[in-house]
């Protein structure tokens, strides 16, 4: 689940929305056109919340781009709801499923109440939930790939293809370093995120000063919810840190 948090200045203490959704991703697959998100208050307070729905798509950098749409269908559209209260929001799409998966963000937004008049001061912070949503393909290809794979000067630098038509999410990328008698010397990894159909995105990996330059290969891991990848390359201590 996305989220963004904003601040808007208002009199000493910290106070925030805290509101859960269910479920946390949506898809719609072959013969689904409708379906329920539940949002349940956990704050002390009743909050109002209004829905945005957005394209969402990657840049050449694997880095999320969003543009308003209509192809998700979705009602109430601002609704008001008070503590430990649940409010049902019904979604729906006519978009039709074609050869690659279409994804979207369905975002609940808090919307600010009147200030009221109070001694002291507080910090509000807004929260904004992002709902990633996926139209399905007509028949799935899950594809991947490693490309630029390189060590240098302490750093390991790769790029993750999506080869496939739908997308798929980056557990972890974890590089093990490996001595000449193929054991285990150092183990470093990095986060990932979601990576759409036909994009690539690029990571750097940090490789230790103190145990490199034991290593004689470095056995890298990549770990998705739907494919794992693997890449083997030699090391040389001009690859580690200075």
């Amino acid at each position: 689940m996305a989220c963004s948090i904003f601040f808007a200045l208002m009199p000493q203490k910290t106070v925030a929305a805290d509101f859960t959704i269910a479920p946390v991703r949506i898809f719609f697959d072959i013969g689904t056109t409708t379906t329920i998100l539940t949002v349940t208050n956990k704050s002390e307070n009743a909050l109002t919340l209004q829905l945005k729905a957005f394209t969402w798509q990657q840049d050449e950098e694997g880095k999320d781009v969003y543009s308003a749409t209509e192809d998700i269908i979705f009602f109430p559209k601002i609704f008001k709801i008070e503590k430990n209260e649940e409010k049902l929001v019904r979604l729906g799409t006519k978009i039709p499923h074609g050869s690659h998966e279409k994804t979207y963000r369905l975002f609940l937004e808090e919307v600010p109440e009147p200030q009221q008049k109070a001694k002291g001061a507080a910090v509000k912070i807004l929260m904004r939930v992002g709902v990633p949503i996926f139209i399905q393909p007509l028949q799935e290809e899950v594809k991947g790939s490693t490309a630029t794979v390189v060590a240098q000067k302490g750093t390991l630098s790769l790029t993750v293809k999506n080869e496939g038509n739908s997308h798929f999410i980056i557990r972890n990328i974890t590089a093990n370093g490996l001595n000449s008698g193929g054991n285990e010397v150092f183990t470093t990894e990095t986060g990932g995120g979601y990576l759409h159909a036909g994009n690539a995105k690029s990571f750097m990996v940090e490789l230790p000063a103190d145990s490199c330059q034991q290593a004689k290969t470095l056995d890298i891991s990549i770990a998705t919810d739907k494919l794992s990848m693997h890449e083997k390359i030699e090391i040389s201590k001009e690859m580690c840190p200075f």
